[in-house]
This record gives C-alpha cells, sequence and structure tokens, in this order.
C-alpha cells in the first residue's frame, strides 16, 4: 500500500468518524493542507510518527508484508554486473565469491559494479540468498566491506 492508498483510507475513516479535515489536522498537530493533500494522494513523504498519529486518531493501523520476488537477486545481480562487460558473472560466479571472498582480478569492475551501481535492495537480498552456516551474512559483508575498501568505491555504504 502506498502514501496516496493510505490517505484514501484515512478519508474514509474520518469521514466515517465525523471529523472535518481541520479538526483531524488540530488533533494530529499537523496542517489542514497536509490533511488534504494525504487524503487527495497529493503527498509526497509524511514521516512515520506523523502519519501514526493521523492512523491512530482514525483507527487504522499499517501491516507489513513480506514481498516476494519470482527471480533470484542473485541472477538479477549478476545480469545487472555483466550488462557492460565482454565476460558474464553467472549466479554461481557471483555466489562464489560472496561466499568465499576471492574476486578473481578478471571479474574486479563486475564487483565493483555491484557495489556501487546495483540497487542496494538487490544486493541485500543477494547477499541474503548467498548465504551459509559457512559464510553467513556478516561474513559476506566483511568482503564487500573489504572490496570497496581495495577499490576506492564511492558508495559509502560498505
Amino acid at each position: 500500500m502506498n502514501l496516496a492508498e493510505i490517505g484514501g483510507q484515512v478519508q474514509v475513516k474520518r469521514i466515517q468518524a465525523g471529523l472535518l479535515q481541520n479538526q483531524l489536522a488540530k488533533l494530529s498537530g499537523l496542517s489542514r493542507v497536509t490533511i488534504n493533500q494525504l487524503e487527495n494522494g497529493k503527498l509526497n513523504d509524511l514521516g512515520y510518527a506523523k502519519l501514526k498519529v493521523i492512523l491512530d486518531l482514525v483507527g487504522l493501523h499499517i501491516n507489513t508484508r513480506h514481498v516476494s520476488s519470482s527471480s533470484s537477486a542473485l541472477v538479477i545481480a549478476a545480469r545487472n554486473i555483466s550488462t557492460s562487460y565482454k565476460e558474464i558473472v553467472t549466479a554461481t560466479d557471483l555466489t562464489d565469491m560472496l561466499r568465499s571472498g576471492e574476486a578473481p582480478e578478471r571479474f574486479h569492475a563486475h564487483l565493483m559494479a555491484l557495489l556501487d551501481e546495483t540497487p542496494l535492495p538487490i544486493v541485500v537480498r543477494a547477499i541474503a540468498e548467498a548465504a551459509t552456516p559457512e559464510a553467513p551474512t556478516q561474513k559476506i559483508m566483511k568482503h564487500l566491506n573489504r572490496w570497496a575498501g581495495d577499490w576506492k568505491t564511492c558508495r559509502k555504504v560498505w
């Protein structure tokens, strides 16, 4: 559910409760304009704490759910980091490198693309998929951190 959908639900519950936008705004400590933008799907962002106050006031809550993907993050990441290079990194190659921390020189540029350019949600999922009891996620993260330092990558999360 996105913020516009939440805003629509807030509007329904506000009306059911007999509240005007102005009243909900005062009760929540926000402006009427913010409430109006939320309800009409025109609000780009609203922090969780502010949203939680509004939801509590109108009797709504947010449930989390796992977003599943039909594609393996390792496959997606391997394809992503191979796009600009003649030599292809397979999901198996990437898994082996993540687990062992050993990066053949011919794949250094590919791994730099993983560290600097691959969307972080894909990297995080790929790490989780590659992890084993012998190579837990913490160990794989240490490998990424070492590679990032050795190759002076731009992304500062490692």
